[in-house]
């Protein structure tokens, strides 16, 4: 019965399939790359041809007892393959060439006592020559070697025998001279009886020798010759182009793991919620197809209300509606984010539009004075705004401006880009504007510039009553989710919360999270609904 798979091993195994599949394109440069590589050294290298002879081994072990061979054995199979490759043989091919002979490849067939010899050469003929020639040479050498062997023995042998024929022609000699009933003669006679069985086992093992030298002169016999090949053992494109396949699938996992581990840009609420230490998560907003046909600067929730996108900016509506305050002042809710390009302006003008449609009185600020961009969601100039409020050039009710669609919203643009924004913003007609909208509407919206780039967002913080940050999906990192909220924390700033923008839709849908805050109900400062409350 198979073992069901964990929970956890299947997470673990979908995570790193997700990270693979987000890095697909690392995947696939590796796989582009090793092939390439691959196919244009192969392309640039010199044909090399293989010739393969093989030749069976001979025992050339003789028994001086029986004068027969014996087996071979795995020692002297290792020995013939180390022969073969010797200087020696080498050196008798090499003089039979008329070059340096190549270093040959030689195996043993399965294990059997057969040996193949592989030479490889750029030359098809002089491979399958080469190869022919080591095994000449190796079986012409074993031969010269094993007859310089029994000529040995034979020297010594005749040398013992002709010493043996003296010693027994002189104990002749004296068991003649003896007389017959002398003592000494029994002993001369044994002598004489023990020596020449000596003489007779010299003159069998003489004849043994020559026998064997019959019978295993030979130390291999040619199998099969080596034939010129036809086509080329390298380089094989085909055979190399799938290796490199395989290696870069492999290099390019292996980098993409790490490009992932070495990557802290937040993709899930998980490592939002870590980077922002436990920071409560207000919403997430899906990314989905739909958006690359959508205008920029369009407010989604106006332009597709059904959407998945406008009904995550109404669960963050809720969620912000969520946060505890402990009185009915109007609050001042300061948006922002890390860095520029999180999506943080968007999410101000439509939750703005979201509240507005919910019957709530919004004042949205857009206090980026130095790159603004609310007002081009609604459509209006930024000749006068914000800025030339704070500078004493126009009355706040002359820049106000209220959308036909959203009567209960007003909208302050930027105006134009001061000399001195960080200045305008803590300035002390900053704090008394906030203090005139807090009596006009029912929450108050500050997109505000990042926080990392310049002071702006940190100036504002201290006089908003709470911050919520954006970061944006595969976008943000870590480290400048951190280091934001660790200079806002810096100047006391009211942190309520996190808001995690571009998420990826999982199975076709929208999941909705809720807030982590446990509520009762109160009435709503925003509309005459009822709301829950912390």
């Amino acid at each position: 019965m198979a073992t069901p798979t964990a929970p956890s091993e299947e997470k673990n195994l979908l995570h790193y399939a997700s990270i693979l599949w987000r890095r697909k394109w690392t995947i696939a440069l590796c796989l582009v790359v090793a092939v390439v590589v691959t196919v244009l050294f192969d392309s640039h290298r010199t044909k090399k041809y293989s010739a393969t002879a093989t030749m069976q081994l001979l025992s050339q072990n003789i028994s001086l007892s029986t004068g027969l061979t014996t087996p071979l054995t795995p020692t002297d199979i290792a020995t013939a393959i180390q022969l073969v490759q010797s200087t020696e043989v080498r050196a008798r091919v090499s003089i039979s060439l008329g070059t340096i002979a190549p270093v040959p490849a030689v195996s043993q067939v399965g294990v059997t006592e057969v040996l193949s010899v592989s030479v490889t050469d750029a030359s098809p003929a002089l491979a399958a020559q080469t190869a022919n020639l080591y095994v000449n040479s190796y079986i012409h050498y074993t031969t010269e070697r094993f007859n310089s062997q029994i000529a040995q023995q034979e020297a010594i042998l005749r040398a013992q025998i002709q010493s043996y024929e003296a010693q027994v022609k002189t104990l002749e000699q004296e068991i003649a001279s003896t007389p017959a009933n002398s003592s000494a003669l029994t002993g001369l006679n044994s002598q004489l009886q023990q020596l020449s069985g000596t003489l007779q086992s010299a003159n069998l093992q003489l004849n043994q020798l020559a026998v064997a030298q019959t019978q295993a002169s030979n130390g291999a016999v040619l199998v099969s010759p080596a034939i010129t090949p036809k086509s080329p053992s390298s380089p094989q494109p085909l055979t190399d182009a799938l290796i490199a396949l395989v290696f870069g699938a492999i290099l390019g996992c292996a980098l993409a793991l790490l490009f992932d581990f070495l990557d802290d840009r937040i993709r899930t609420k998980e490592q939002l919620l870590s980077s922002a230490g436990g920071l409560p998560l207000l919403g997430e907003i899906p990314q989905f197809d739909d958006w690359k046909d959508v205008p920029e600067n369009t407010l989604i929730s106006v332009l597709r209300p059904n959407s998945q996108a406008s009904e995550a900016y109404r669960s963050l509506r809720t969620s912000i509606q969520f946060i505890g305050f402990d009185t009915d002042r109007t609050k001042v809710i300061q948006i922002t984010s890390p860095t520029e390009g999180d999506g943080k302006t968007t999410t101000a003008a439509n939750l703005a539009v979201t509240m507005a449609m919910s019957g709530a009185r919004v004042a949205l600020v857009s206090c980026d004075l130095r790159r603004p961009s609310l007002h081009n969601y609604f459509g209006v100039d930024n000749l006068h705004g914000l800025s030339t409020v704070l500078s004493s050039t126009d009355a706040i009710d002359d820049v106000v401006v209220t959308p036909t669609e959203f009567p209960t919203l007003k909208l302050i643009p930027s105006g134009p880009i001061p000399p001195n924004p960080s200045e305008l913003l803590g300035s002390r007609n900053a704090s008394q504007l906030f203090e005139l909208l807090r009596g006009q509407v029912d929450i108050i919206l500050i997109d505000s510039p990042p926080v990392l780039p310049v002071t702006d967002a940190v100036v504002l913080a201290q006089v908003a009553d709470a911050v919520v940050l954006i970061a944006h999906a595969g976008e943000t990192h870590g480290r400048d989710v951190a280091h934001a909220l660790q200079l806002l924390s810096g100047v006391d700033a009211s942190l309520e919360g996190t808001v995690l923008n571009g998420i990826e839709l999982q199975g076709g849908r929208y999941r909705y999270r809720y807030s982590r805050y446990r509520y009762s109900y109160r009435a709503s400062p925003y509309s005459a609904n009822t709301v829950l409350r912390k």
